[in-house]
């Protein structure tokens, strides 16, 4: 069974520090527990490709997850003002990721802490 992949508390935190808003279907409550009804007092929980997008369009970082052999997953942002300034995965550049959605987290946190 496929599902929505939701971004985890700490960054659903983090996104709402940045200014991150909209109208979803899930939050998190003040203790951390993914719920469908909520209230203000919660956090909006956005999907991996929901707060990837918001990255696009309103900080202009592209998100890309590349699938090594292994299988493992590392991450790169490319500043789309300027297409030929692109940023490894960190400061530890080889930090690989078993799963693509382990890679998106890493990468949307890394954006939410360093270049926002």
């Amino acid at each position: 069974m496929i599902t929505e992949d939701y971004v985890s508390f700490e960054t659903a935190k983090l996104l709402k520090e940045k200014g991150f808003n909209g109208d979803f279907t899930k939050a998190y409550s003040t203790n951390g527990t993914l719920i469908s009804n909520f209230t203000e007092n919660c956090i909006i929980a956005p999907t991996n490709q929901m707060a990837m997008k918001w990255l696009k369009e309103y900080h202009c970082l592209f998100i890309d997850i590349e699938l090594l052999s292994g299988p493992s997953f590392s991450w790169y942002i490319w500043f789309m003002n300027d297409p030929k300034n692109m940023m490894g995965c960190s400061e530890d550049y080889m930090n690989y990721y078993d799963s693509y959605e382990e890679a998106c987290e890493a990468a949307i946190q890394y954006c939410l802490k360093n270049l926002i």
